[in-house]
C-alpha cells in the first residue's frame, strides 16, 4: 500500500483572464516559475529543455504513418524519437506492458526524451477509482512495471483518464489521489462537465495533480494550471470519431498564445495530439512546434517531408531516413549487417512489427530479446548466439542471420549494435551460431519469417 503525506491546499485566490474565447484561470504559486520560450537551437533537445514545452503525439506505431512521417520501415520509435521530444503511451491503458518492453523504451530513446503513460483502464474504468485493496494492487503493479522508465527519469507523467460515466464525486477522487506517490507526476483528464468546479481544481492543487487541458467537442478548452506541470491533449473536433480530424493552421495559431501562457505558469508543459488518423497528429504537432519556435533540425526536416506528401509530391530519396531526418548512425550499421544478412533478410527484419520486440537483457555479458514467438540470446562472454526459428536452422551453419536476429540488432542502439557486430566480424571463427528450442509464449502472436534462403 502506498501512502504519501501531501502538502495542504494552497487556497490562494485565482485570477481570471479572457484570451479570445478561452477562460484562463491562474492560481499564483511560488512553484510556478515563468519560463521563456527559447529560440531555435542547433542541438535537437536544447530547444525543448529551454522552453519547457514538450510536444508529441498519442502513440507512434501507426502503420498509416509510413510514407507520411516515416520514410522507411525501420523502428518507428527510433524514427519518432529523433523528431519529437516526447510521446504518450496509449497501450498501457489496455494492458500492462512486458518488463522488457518498458526497458526498451527507456534504453533505446534519446537521453532527454520523455514519455507519459495512461493509467490502466482496470483502475479508471472498471474500478472507477474506487478505494480499496484491488485498486491499490493494480496501481502498485503498474508503478512497478513502469519503474525502468521512472528510474531513467523518462516517465514525465502518468495520465489518469476518467470515463464519461464518472460524474463529480470529490470524496472518491481524493481517496484515490491520496494513494499516489509524491515522486511521480500525475495528470487527471475529466470526461464529464460536472467536474469543472472550483472545488475540483482546489483538490488537484492540494495533491499537485495537473488538470488536463483539452481540445475536443465534449469539454471547453479552458486552461487551468493546478501544478508545476501542465498537460494538454488535442483530440480533434470531428464527429465520429473526434480523432479523425485535421486542424487547420488558423486553429493551431489560436493555440499558440494559450500554450505560451500556460508555459509561463508551469515549469513544464506536456502536450499531445491524439488525431492520429491519416498522419494528422504528427503533422499538426510539427506545425504548432514551428509556430511556437521550438522546431528542431530533425523535426523541421520531418515537417518538410509531411508537407511535400500533402501536396502530392514524392520526396526524392524517399526511402532514406537520413535524407529527411539527418544522420542517426545507421549507415555503418547497415554495412556491418550486410556481412551477415542479404537484402531480403534485412527487409524481412524491418517488416517485423516493433510491438513484437521486447528486450530481455542488455548487459556486458548478454544481449537477449523476445521477438514474436521466439527468443534471440547473444552470450557475449561465450561468443555464442542461440536461436530457433526455421530460417535460422538453415543459415546458422553458414554463420548468417535470420530476420529475428537481424531485428534484434536493428532495435537496439546503433552504437551498441555496431560494437557487437564489429567484434563478431573480426573474430567470426570463435563465434558459435547455436540452434535452440523454439519458445512459444502464450501471450505473443506467432510469427515465422517468410523469407526463404
Amino acid at each position: 500500500m502506498i501512502l504519501v503525506a501531501r502538502a495542504p491546499a494552497r487556497g490562494k485566490p485565482c485570477t481570471r483572464l479572457l484570451l479570445g474565447s478561452t477562460n484562463i484561470f491562474i492560481r499564483p504559486s511560488n512553484s510556478y516559475g515563468r519560463l521563456r520560450l527559447a529560440s531555435q537551437q542547433k542541438d535537437d533537445r536544447d530547444t525543448q529543455q529551454q522552453s519547457g514545452i514538450f510536444l508529441g503525439t498519442c502513440g507512434w506505431s501507426y502503420a498509416e504513418w509510413e510514407g507520411i512521417l516515416y520514410p522507411g520501415r525501420q523502428s518507428k520509435l527510433r524514427q519518432y524519437s529523433s523528431i519529437f521530444p516526447t510521446a504518450e503511451i496509449d497501450s498501457t491503458f489496455y494492458a500492462l506492458p512486458k518488463s522488457g518492453t518498458v526497458l526498451g523504451w527507456a534504453t533505446y530513446t534519446p537521453k532527454n526524451f520523455v514519455f507519459s503513460a495512461k493509467l490502466p483502464k482496470a483502475i479508471t474504468h472498471t474500478l472507477a477509482l474506487k478505494a480499496g485493496e484491488e485498486t491499490e494492487a493494480h496501481l502498485n503493479q503498474f508503478l512497478e512495471v513502469m519503474k525502468p522508465l521512472a528510474q531513467a527519469q523518462k516517465l514525465a507523467c502518468i495520465l489518469i483518464q476518467l470515463p464519461p460515466f464518472l460524474k463529480f464525486d470529490i470524496e472518491r477522487l481524493e481517496s484515490f489521489l491520496s494513494l499516489l506517490p509524491n515522486s511521480q507526476n500525475f495528470a487527471i483528464e475529466f470526461r464529464h462537465n460536472s467536474w469543472l468546479l472550483e472545488q475540483t481544481f482546489r483538490l488537484l492543487e492540494k495533491y499537485r495533480a495537473a488538470y488536463t487541458i483539452v481540445d475536443e467537442p465534449l469539454l471547453p478548452p479552458d486552461i487551468h494550471v493546478t501544478s508545476d506541470l501542465a498537460y494538454i491533449r488535442w483530440h480533434g473536433r470531428g464527429a465520429k470519431p473526434w480523432f479523425n480530424y485535421r486542424y487547420s493552421e488558423d486553429q493551431l495559431q489560436e493555440w499558440v498564445p494559450r500554450v505560451r501562457e500556460t508555459a509561463g505558469k508551469a515549469k513544464k508543459v506536456l502536450g499531445y495530439f491524439n488525431n492520429h488518423f491519416h498522419g494528422y497528429a504528427p503533422e499538426n504537432c510539427l506545425q504548432i512546434m514551428q509556430m511556437l519556435g521550438i522546431v528542431t533540425p530533425h523535426s523541421g526536416a520531418a515537417l518538410r517531408r509531411v508537407t511535400a506528401y500533402r501536396k502530392g509530391g514524392t520526396p526524392t530519396d524517399s526511402g532514406s531516413l537520413e535524407a529527411w531526418i539527418g544522420p542517426v548512425g545507421r549507415t555503418a550499421l547497415e554495412r556491418l549487417l550486410s556481412k551477415f544478412a542479404d537484402p531480403a533478410i534485412l527487409s524481412e527484419a524491418e517488416s517485423i512489427p516493433d510491438g513484437d520486440f521486447s528486450l530481455r537483457e542488455d548487459s556486458k555479458r548478454r544481449l537477449a530479446a523476445y521477438i514474436g514467438n521466439t527468443t534471440v540470446d547473444i552470450d557475449l562472454e561465450q561468443s555464442a548466439i542461440g536461436h530457433g526459428c526455421s530460417v535460422w536452422s538453415r543459415v546458422a551453419s553458414e554463420k548468417k542471420f535470420c530476420p529475428h536476429v537481424a531485428k534484434l540488432f536493428l532495435s537496439v542502439k546503433p552504437e551498441r549494435a555496431r560494437e557487437i557486430l564489429s567484434a563478431m566480424s573480426s573474430n567470426l571463427d570463435k563465434w558459435e551460431f547455436q540452434q535452440t528450442q523454439m519458445w512459444a509464449g502464450p501471450s505473443r502472436r506467432a510469427r515465422e519469417p517468410s523469407t526463404r534462403t
